[in-house]
């Protein structure tokens, strides 16, 4: 099991996201699991990315740009 942070649950993300896309149900699963593990890093990316208006996307998020739009 990965370590909580930042990185790892923008890294979690990014792997559901793909999991999404490919429409393959298990590893779709096995990468919600692991942004539920992430918790609650996991929720606090997707915060940060609801509204920002740098145009940041899942891709190009970054654990520092999270913890600026946090503290704003």
């Amino acid at each position: 099991m990965k370590t909580q942070s930042l990185t790892n649950a923008i890294a979690a993300l990014r792997e559901q996201v793909k999991a999404r896309h490919s429409a393959d149900k298990t590893a779709l699963l096995l990468a919600t699991e692991q942004v539920k593990k992430q918790e609650p890093y996991s929720s606090q990316v997707q915060q940060a990315l609801i509204g920002n208006s740098e145009g940041k996307t899942l891709k190009t998020v970054t654990a520092r740009w999270v913890k600026q739009r946090l503290q704003q």
